[in-house]
């Protein structure tokens, strides 16, 4: 059966009766829908502060590190190495500060890894494998993170910790896909510290990885020149 079409002033009550219903909603509510919308425009206006803010340190922290690694090149060009250490002291003075300020920064994990820089050039090892490893677990997540893991183990090696070094190689290879910069030499690394350890079997399965993904990478030469030396003389199968 086909509903009864209700009269204009039929339908003027209902819209009425349903905004009182409603009216009544919001005078019984008015104090939670108010706590709501305020709760929405403070969290808008928070996050557009953070965003300035963000943008605003970005900007600042960019800057430090770019006046830092103008200073880098001044230091390398130095030719008297009384001004040159003394060079050093100001630039190590200056990275403190930009990391104290901006420590979860990228600009922070560029400073680390100048710092391990100078460390390096004073034959600071133990100093350099810890910039190297500050810069690469501050952001993993950077092209410069893998590069600084490498840093770090070269260090490592250099103080004398093969043990180190074979730890950061292995972390590297771990986490880092085979598009990283530098994933070919970390695994002929690997295999040259494992020979050392007389870990033969491990030095040719390292070798063998840089020939079978990298066949035309400038390490491969030297991987397949490994290979062969450690079959020829009988260390690996």
């Amino acid at each position: 059966m086909d509903k009864v079409a209700r009269s204009p002033k039929a339908q003027a009550e209902e819209k009425k009766h349903i905004s009182h219903h409603v009216a009544d909603f919001l005078r019984k509510y008015r104090s939670i829908l108010l706590g709501i919308l305020v709760g929405v425009i403070v969290a808008v206006i928070v996050v557009a502060a953070w965003s300035g803010i963000s943008s605003s340190t970005t900007k600042a922290s960019t800057s430090a590190i770019e006046k830092i690694e103008d200073d880098v090149g001044t230091w390398q060009s130095e030719g008297d190495q009384a001004k040159k250490a003394e060079l050093a002291k100001t630039l190590d003075a200056s990275i403190d500060v930009l990391v104290a300020k901006w420590p979860h920064s990228f600009a922070a994990q560029r400073a680390h890894t100048i710092k391990a820089r100078l460390a390096e050039d004073r034959k600071d090892w133990v100093g350099a494998e810890k910039e190297w490893l500050a810069s690469a677990e501050l952001l993993p997540n950077t092209y410069l993170a893998p590069v600084a893991l490498q840093g770090a183990a070269a260090a490592a090696e250099e103080r004398g910790s093969t043990e180190k070094a074979t730890e950061y190689y292995k972390r590297l290879l771990d986490k880092y896909t085979g598009k990283t910069v530098g994933i070919p030499h970390a695994y002929f690394s690997l295999g040259r510290l494992y020979e050392e350890a007389k870990d033969y079997a491990a030095a040719l399965t390292s070798y063998e990885k840089i020939v079978v993904a990298y066949p035309d990478d400038d390490w491969t030469k030297l991987a397949k020149d490994r290979i062969l030396m450690l079959k020829s003389r009988g260390l690996a199968k």
